[in-house]
């Protein structure tokens, strides 16, 4: 459920905590949206709310203009050909092997949680 405050901030009940979202700052309090620039969860439904269209809340950096604009650049390979290098021989003759590491037998145990209430509720003993 949705309740908005004022005509950019909403409050977002949800199962176990509520989450305020400000669209005019771009902010949630479950942080998502101040860190990916992408509107989260809480921010979506404020915007459904007021009818705004959602990608106009993500951040000017994720636009076809911004993209384009980082990769207009061509990469030109090093200036000095290939058979003019100074490799010292010390570089030349080292085997680069990949780290010693060791992996335990079995699946990994670790556990994900996609949002913040879910890791509430599974601390709490409640169902995912």
């Amino acid at each position: 459920m949705t309740f908005p405050s004022t005509i950019n901030k909403f409050q977002v009940k949800g199962d176990v905590i509520d989450f305020d979202a400000d669209l005019e700052n771009r902010t949630c309090s479950c942080r998502k949206f101040q860190l990916s620039k992408i509107p989260c969860k809480h921010a979506i439904k404020g915007a459904l709310e007021r009818d705004i269209e959602i990608h106009t809340l993500a951040d000017e950096l994720y636009t076809t203009t911004a993209w384009r604009a980082a990769y207009e650049e061509s990469i030109n390979p090093i200036a000095v050909p290939e058979d003019e290098w100074h490799v010292p021989p010390i570089v030349e003759d080292d085997k680069v092997l990949p780290p010693a590491t060791r992996r335990r037998p079995g699946r990994s145990k670790q556990r994900r949680y996609e949002i913040v209430e879910d890791k509430i509720r599974s601390s709490k003993g409640m169902p995912i």
